[in-house]
């Protein structure tokens, strides 16, 4: 029979193992061999156990039927009760506990035996185990069986995390499947239909010239719809890096890119005024808030841009937005911004990915967005980049 050893702490072991840079997979294995370690046995394995069937998931076993994606009858395993009672199982010696006529002891060979059942989004994914072909000594303890236990819903959670993240990748994949879609498939059509009514345009007049009017200008919003909507699915939320953006650049770089009819621009930003930011989608707000103010100001709105290094503000004369608008922008109010427009719905998502703040002031005489502490987390960032 096998002596055991209690080595040092293990649930300290545990959370180093959390606090490295290991990938999952590796996390497991270590994990596994920190069991072994703590329980002076043999062999490590964690498990599936769906379909009635035993498959090694991980192990340090290198050969044999209990060796990596080795698939054995679950019937003739020790694992079977965890699975079946859903708690932790371990004795030191099979023949001098109440499994000794047990099927798993001739099938499997092994006499020590510790196991606990491993749980993903609350349902049993299999088991991790530890085990030993000779008995142990020392006979299995109340706090080594809860230590499996513990080591077990750690692997449950590690699993869960990358079924999690496996979704995500599956869900961003679909997104760029659509985003191609979109971009392709309904764009080209789209451009198909511009040009034609821009030759139509050419040759009417009258009521047939004001109606092909209409119908180009619902083909412009669905080109901008469909860029908006690939800016949303692309591109999320989150903001990654950012850089010192030009504010007065950008904001005469996204005036350029929209139809703005008669309308009309004035800035006053100080030269050389940067923002923190990712350039792109602090183009694109712009972008969305000029359209925003032609669209609902009326052709020949004035636009007004001021700015500095705290932040800034996107004002028009128009007639102003309705009060449920104006509310569901303070608020943040996604799911009430979706039904005024895509366009108010990515500047909402550029100004909450960047962790800035809003304040949308609105009434007959016009329209005033303003962002503010667009630079609130340069001090951090530069005390950081300088150690």
């Amino acid at each position: 029979m096998s002596s055991h050893t209690v080595p040092a702490d293990p649930f300290k072991s545990l959370l180093e193992l959390t606090a490295t840079d290991l990938s999952a997979e590796e996390r497991i294995r270590k994990a596994i061999d920190v069991g072994r370690e703590y329980l002076g046995v043999d062999n490590g394995v964690l498990s599936y156990t769906g379909d009635g069937r035993y498959e090694v998931v991980e192990t340090n076993i290198q050969s044999g039927p209990y060796a990596r994606r080795g698939v054995v009858d679950l019937d003739g395993t020790w694992c079977r009760h965890v699975v079946e009672s859903g708690e932790p199982l371990g004795f030191a010696d099979a023949r001098d506990s109440e499994y000794r006529d047990d099927d798993a002891l001739e099938t499997t060979g092994l006499h020590c035996y510790v196991g606990a059942a491993v749980d993903i989004d609350g349902e049993t994914y299999g088991t991790l185990c530890f085990s030993d072909a000779e008995p142990r000594n020392d006979p299995i303890t109340e706090s080594e069986r809860d230590f499996v236990a513990v080591l077990a819903e750690w692997v449950g959670s590690e699993l869960e995390r990358q079924k999690h993240y496996a979704e995500l990748r599956e869900q961003n994949e679909r997104l760029d499947e659509f985003a191609g879609i979109v971009a392709h498939d309904l764009r080209n059509p789209l451009s198909g239909a511009i040009g034609f009514t821009e030759l139509a345009q050419d040759h009417v007049s009258g009521q047939a010239a004001e109606f092909l009017d209409r119908v180009r200008g619902a083909l412009d919003r669905m080109e901008s719809m469909i860029a908006e909507c690939l800016m949303l699915a692309k591109e999320g939320t989150d903001v990654g890096e950012r850089t010192r953006v030009d504010l007065d650049g950008v904001v005469r770089n996204a005036w350029d890119t929209v139809r703005t009819r008669d309308a009309t621009l004035s800035v006053d930003i100080a030269t050389g005024t940067t923002v923190l930011a990712d350039e792109m989608r602090l183009q694109r707000l712009f972008e969305n808030l000029f359209r925003n103010c032609v669209e609902h100001g009326g052709p020949d709105v004035a636009v007004t841009v001021t700015g500095d290094e705290g932040g800034f503000a996107v004002a028009d004369d128009g007639p102003g937005l309705p009060t449920d608008v104006e509310h569901a922008l303070t608020a943040a109010d996604a799911e009430n911004i979706k039904s005024f427009g895509l366009g108010l719905l990515v500047v909402q998502r550029v100004i909450s990915g960047h962790g800035w703040d809003l304040a949308v002031d609105s009434d007959d005489e016009g329209t005033r967005f303003a962002v503010s502490d667009v630079n609130a987390a340069e001090p951090v960032h530069e005390a950081l980049a300088a150690d």
